[in-house]
């Protein structure tokens, strides 16, 4: 773990957490439903691993874009395949990460509220985080709209303006540039999650990270109690 800079932890009153790569890993669903709609478009489905990771973190038209080098019309067709097909199987095809459930018990415990800042469709995060066991943990869970189009920004925006705080009150936990952006953009304390995917290398602490942190543990010694 690298410890907290400039940023106190100590006034903090909200912990958001991203969702794929921070809370769940949720790579396996998201790469065979990456490759089922790429298929079911007649496009090669098969990409380097390295390439792959990308589709984990960013708006998933940018991750077409990205992985398949997709058009804005394939992009159109390839949403619903991918949202049906993920939501069918690929939701289910993850793991929590270890450390997780004491964490988010314990950050309960302590005084703090407790929100997802996701990406993914809202709709479909609600369905994965209730069938993994960690929905009843959070206050707030807002995701992606359901015809998309929203960004982190907006998303942290959205979980602020529902618990009435101020970004002064809250830090995001999140494992990627996406997140990162987005809390600056916000004014929000950001705490990289280096175990996640999302990073390709381990970011450094600095006026826009606080802390980063090798496992879910390691954010418990960052927040006292309230």
């Amino acid at each position: 773990m690298t410890g907290s800079t400039d940023r106190s932890m100590a006034d903090k009153r909200l912990v958001i957490f991203d969702l794929d790569g921070t809370l769940v890993d949720t790579s396996e669903g998201i790469f065979d439903t990456a490759r089922f709609t790429a298929m079911q478009l007649g496009i090669d489905a098969d990409v380097p691993m390295e390439r792959m990771r990308r589709f984990i973190g960013p708006p998933l038209d940018e991750c077409f874009r990205i992985v398949y080098n997709l058009n804005d019309g394939q992009i159109r067709k390839a949403y619903p395949v991918y949202q049906a097909r993920y939501r069918a199987c690929g939701q289910f095809l993850g793991k929590v990460y270890d450390g997780i459930p004491q964490v988010l018990s314990a950050l309960h415990g302590r005084g703090y509220l407790l929100a997802v800042g996701t990406l993914k469709n809202e709709s479909v995060s609600l369905s994965l985080l209730g069938h993994f066991g960690l929905l009843d943990y959070f206050d707030v869970v807002h995701g992606d709209a359901e015809q998309g189009g929203r960004t982190k920004s907006d998303v942290l925006s959205l979980i602020l303006s529902d618990l009435h705080l101020p970004p002064s009150d809250a830090l995001l936990v999140g494992d990627s540039m996406h997140d990162q952006n987005g809390a600056a953009a916000v004014g929000v304390s950001f705490i990289a999650a280096a175990y996640g995917f999302g990073f390709p290398t381990r970011p450094a602490t600095g006026s826009l990270v606080s802390a980063v942190i090798d496992n879910p543990l390691e954010l418990l010694p960052l927040l006292p109690a309230l």
